[in-house]
């Protein structure tokens, strides 16, 4: 005699049951870190696709630049002249014992952009933000 039985197969949800909650944070998390670092690449230091466009990369490089002629000068106050002499046009720049704070404009594809670049002491440190012109 031939016995049939229906067999059904019950799916084990235990472990991916409670996975979504682990990859919608991580995912969360990675987009409003793509937003913040693509409202200013440059000053992240991350002037590649997705977050830049060319006047991103453009700008980063006239920054390494002007990075480059602060590290090499000996003194503070020659920073503003060098850096105008290199074509990046200097606003502003307030010469201090400790730090020279700079606002430049760099003109860009898109159009021109500005910046405050402050140099510290030392010269090996050069921070930078965009703002507006």
């Amino acid at each position: 005699m031939q016995r049939l039985a229906l067999v059904v197969r019950r799916i084990d949800r235990g472990r991916g049951r409670y996975r979504w909650l682990l990859v919608v944070p991580a995912v969360l998390v990675l987009v409003l870190t793509a937003r913040v670092v693509s409202t200013d690449p440059v000053g992240y230091g991350v002037p590649f696709w997705p977050f830049a466009n060319g006047s991103d990369r453009v700008e980063y490089r006239v920054m390494g630049e002007v990075t480059s002629i602060a590290r090499t000068l000996p003194r503070l106050d020659a920073v503003p002249s060098a850096v105008a002499a290199e074509g990046v046009e200097v606003l502003e720049a307030r010469v201090g014992v400790e730090a020279v704070v700079m606002r430049v404009r760099v003109h860009v594809p898109d159009g021109t952009r500005c910046r405050v670049v402050s140099v510290l002491v030392d010269g090996v440190r050069v921070n930078s933000r965009r703002v507006d012109c």
